[in-house]
């Protein structure tokens, strides 16, 4: 299993039992003066719309679905929308919990059911941090959750897509919490049998924001709803039946990305609770996006095993830079500035890396990575791979360089690296990034303190998180459109925490099915030729000038130079007709608006030998619906003597 620091948490949900989540855990009740209801309990959803039964199912509390603390759930069922309490105590005390809560109708699995199904007794959760798994019945886990350290007398609570409620414990009045009538009272909301929310937060926003809410008061009216602490861009438009939205009321931009508190408040027969949730904004359009960061432990290798065996017993994985080393190059993250999307520079001064964690109320920075205003950093090419490193080449790491590869007048990319104790670079050294796999998240500031990025990281895309042994990377090309919400699949480019193998300081690679892709920096070339290919979703070796990506007979080169299409296997160049007398004359279509492109024209008798030729006399004109290339009609003069063959030929290079 995968642990978080002391109190972030996360679900794993596996196929179609999706949804069953767990909603709720008391690790530490403060009902210690009556032995009968003091018992740990925790909750489980159906967020579904179909019943599921839970015979043979089992939970424990360690990562472990058949070992000795297992426990298995009795032939009962859990209704569409049902919330049930698996309850450390004996049958004769639930009816007393149940009294102590208000409880009617919630169903409560209790240990002598458990017990009867051959399964271990509730041995009760741990108040310093314990976790829930929920398996199936053939083993397969379904939810997972790991909590910290429980607070006296609070719930942990979650809304029903499985994200922790804003603070993690229960507040009397908020997210359906209340108090229990034994004293020394509880607040928690066990059940669904009081006002609650059914709704899950909209946690994001890129260009616009959008949040479905709903809310239920069982046997009452239903809820009306209000708002505060609304950011100006965001309204509560009411609907029917205990629905409203909460959603933009204009295009959201780079002015409005940052974190905003809101709270709702759902409101029916005089009862009311609150709804508290951070909404972050992020920017739509990023100037420099996240690209990679290691989280491999200091005692790991990447993919785990040892130095000649991979943990899946395959291929060794390995850093393209590093090798196959412990620790994999050690706390590293990488960038990529994209500015808007094409060839040019950007100005980096005084702008901020932060690298923090959300433990439930928002990104909270740990570290700041701050650029001076050295010169360097004035005219940043696009397509710059940015990294920075913990350690310097002296201890396996990287020192500081500009432009340590520069690839800007071909496929586009550029490597910069900065070592994080040169303050010729930063503002001040920086020691302990704080990177690891326990939600390292990053955010990018400009100089104005704008959020021009995130954050980004694991906990957000993709939620379950990273392990020890795993590097966190874009699959995806660098582009203005990279989000930090989407999560990379089968169809998707987006973030994954999986990668078998890691880039630092090159552009990334990843399978799709069994094709190995590339990212694309060909929009950032200053090369019209890259940007050309590039325009035919020509990329990687295939973009390269000797190569013939159509397999026609002729290099991309030769068809931008001479006019062809380098995706279409098409039929030889476009020549005119011939003539010959005096002179010899023919004409031919050649571009026009690459001024890096020197032609030249020779001649031979044996196609074999050839030497410089010379035009008589060149006219040029317009080639219609093309306006990139120009027709020209060339006279050479014929040698003296005449040969018995003489052969012409155009050159581009």
């Amino acid at each position: 299993m995968r642990l978080y620091s002391a109190i972030v948490i996360f679900l794993t949900i596996v196929s179609a039992h999706a949804n069953l989540v767990i909603t709720e855990v008391m690790a530490a009740s403060r009902h210690t003066s009556n032995a009968i209801v003091d018992g740990d309990w925790w909750e489980l959803t159906n967020t579904g719309t179909s019943a599921i039964n839970l015979s043979g199912y089992k939970w424990d509390d360690t990562p472990t679905p058949t070992g000795p603390t297992v426990s298995t759930f009795p032939n009962v069922s859990i209704a569409a929308g049902e919330s049930i309490i698996i309850l450390q105590e004996a049958a004769v005390n639930v009816s007393a919990w149940k009294t102590t809560w208000g409880l009617s109708t919630t169903q409560v699995i209790n240990n002598d059911q458990t017990a009867a199904m051959g399964g271990e007794a509730f041995s009760g959760l741990t108040a310093t941090g314990d976790e829930v798994n929920l398996y199936d019945p053939t083993g397969q886990l379904v939810a997972s959750i790991n909590f910290g350290a429980s607070t006296a007398g609070l719930s942990q609570a979650f809304h029903p897509d499985g994200t922790a409620i804003y603070g993690l414990s229960s507040v009397n009045g908020r997210h359906g919490a209340y108090l229990s009538t034994q004293v020394l009272n509880d607040t928690a909301s066990p059940g669904n049998a009081k006002i609650r929310f059914l709704s899950s937060p909209t946690a994001y926003g890129t260009g616009s924001y959008n949040y479905p809410i709903s809310a239920v008061n069982p046997g009452f009216a239903a809820p009306t709803f209000t708002a505060s602490g609304l950011p100006t861009f965001l309204t509560l438009t009411a609907g029917s039946g205990g629905t409203a939205t909460l959603a933009s009321n204009r295009a959201l931009t780079l002015a409005d990305a940052g974190n905003y508190l809101v709270s709702l408040t759902a409101t029916s027969n005089s009862t009311s609770t609150i709804q508290d949730f951070i909404v972050t904004i992020l920017n739509p359009l990023p100037s420099v996006i996240l690209n990679e960061y290691n989280a491999v432990s200091a005692t790991n290798f990447l993919n785990g095993g040892t130095a000649i065996a991979d943990d899946d017993g395959g291929a060794l994985s390995a850093d393209s830079y590093f090798g196959r080393v412990i620790g994999n190059g050690g706390k590293w993250c990488e960038f990529v500035v994209i500015d808007n999307g094409t060839s040019g520079t950007m100005d980096l001064r005084n702008w901020k890396i932060e690298i923090g964690k959300n433990n439930g109320s928002g990104f909270a920075v740990l570290t700041t990575i701050s650029l001076n205003t050295n010169a360097n950093w004035q005219n940043v090419p696009t397509g710059t791979i940015l990294t920075f490193i913990e350690n310097n080449t002296a201890l396996g790491g990287r020192d500081s360089g500009f432009a340590i590869r520069n690839n800007r007048n071909s496929l586009g990319d550029t490597w910069t690296n900065v070592w994080l104790g040169d303050t010729t670079y930063l503002t001040s050294a920086v020691a302990g990034t704080g990177i690891d796999n326990s939600g390292t998240q990053f955010r990018v500031k400009n100089a104005s303190n704008q959020i021009v990025f995130g954050p980004a990281g694991e906990g957000i895309a993709p939620v379950a998180g990273t392990s020890p042994r795993e590097v966190f990377e874009l699959e995806g090309h660098p582009t203005t459109t990279v989000s930090p919400i989407i999560t990379s699949n089968n169809t998707t480019q987006g973030y994954d925490d999986g990668a078998s193998e890691s880039t630092f300081g090159s552009p990334n690679n990843w399978l799709d099915n069994s094709t190995v892709i590339m990212q694309n920096f060909l929009p950032f070339s200053t090369s019209l030729f890259f940007q050309w290919m590039n325009s035919f979703g020509i990329i990687g070796n295939n973009a390269l000038k000797t190569a013939d990506a159509d397999a026609d007979g002729r290099n991309n080169f030769q068809e931008y130079a001479f006019g062809g299409n380098p995706a279409v296997a098409d039929s030889g160049y476009l020549l005119g007709a011939v003539t010959a007398g005096s002179q010899v004359g023919w004409s031919y279509i050649r571009r026009n608006n690459d001024p890096s492109i020197i032609y030249s024209f020779e001649s031979s008798e044996n196609l074999s030998t050839w030497i410089a030729a010379t035009p008589a006399s060149t006219s040029t004109t317009a080639v219609a619906g093309a306006s990139d290339f120009s027709s020209l009609t060339l006279q050479f003069n014929r040698p003296v003597p005449t040969p018995a063959k003489w052969f012409l030929r155009a050159k581009a290079e």
